[in-house]
């Protein structure tokens, strides 16, 4: 078998075109999973009674169990029980559930990045006459960042590969554009390639981008 190099090159800039779907999905579900991740992270690093233990199941299914088989679980079964669900978009769909899965991760993420956080600079906090909110938001939190930053930005590079099981509940993003060229042609091989080549090229600049950040982050803090 020869490959094609003709059609993965056609392949590439029509399957790009593609490529505002998946940033689309990667946006929004990137910003309810932090939402989602700040929530969970400050619960579990407070130790609420309650919802810390709701928390640790809920992170130990969303880690441990497909994100394929979750967006089939959410958009084909739990719609039979809810209209709410049974009449909604499959960008929400998608978005929703790749909200939940990372925001598990993000969870974790940010209780590891509040607990590495110095006691002494709590306590110097205290010490000034802060409450804990205060201390929360102006000392622990930024602190944090700086150091759940590399991690972060890896889990939104995972959200944005994991945009492509979105073809599997319909939608014609760059996974799901190669599915129906490929069959039409039957060039499966270049067609997979093209999708392999896009998803690298955005993961590199996203790691670009990840490192200029993190110089600026250090650059703050020296």
């Amino acid at each position: 078998m020869n490959f094609d190099w003709g059609y993965f090159l056609e392949m590439i800039p029509m399957l790009a075109a593609k490529l505002p779907v998946n940033l689309s999905l990667t946006l929004i579900s990137a910003f309810f999973s932090l939402m989602i991740g700040l929530i969970f992270g400050l619960i579990s690093y407070y130790k609420v009674p309650f919802f810390t233990q709701l928390i640790k199941i809920w992170s130990s299914f969303m880690r441990g169990t497909p994100a394929a088989a979750q967006m089939f679980f959410f958009y084909y079964g739990l719609a039979k029980l809810s209209k709410l669900i049974l009449n909604m978009s499959p960008v929400v769909a998608v978005s929703v559930i790749m909200s939940l899965n990372m925001g598990a991760f993000v969870g974790e993420t940010i209780r590891g990045a509040l607990l590495a956080v110095d006691d002494g600079q709590r306590e110097a906090a205290m010490s000034l006459g802060m409450t804990g909110t205060q201390m929360t938001i102006r000392v622990v939190i930024p602190q944090a960042l700086r150091v759940a930053l590399p991690p972060l930005f890896n889990d939104m590079i995972n959200l944005f590969k994991m945009t492509s099981l979105a073809f599997l509940i319909g939608l014609r993003d760059v996974m799901g554009a190669s599915k129906i060229e490929s069959a039409r042609t039957f060039k499966f091989f270049e067609a997979y390639a093209a999708v392999i080549i896009i998803y690298w090229v955005i993961t590199i600049l996203l790691t670009q981008i990840q490192k200029y950040l993190e110089k600026r982050c250090n650059a703050i803090y020296q």
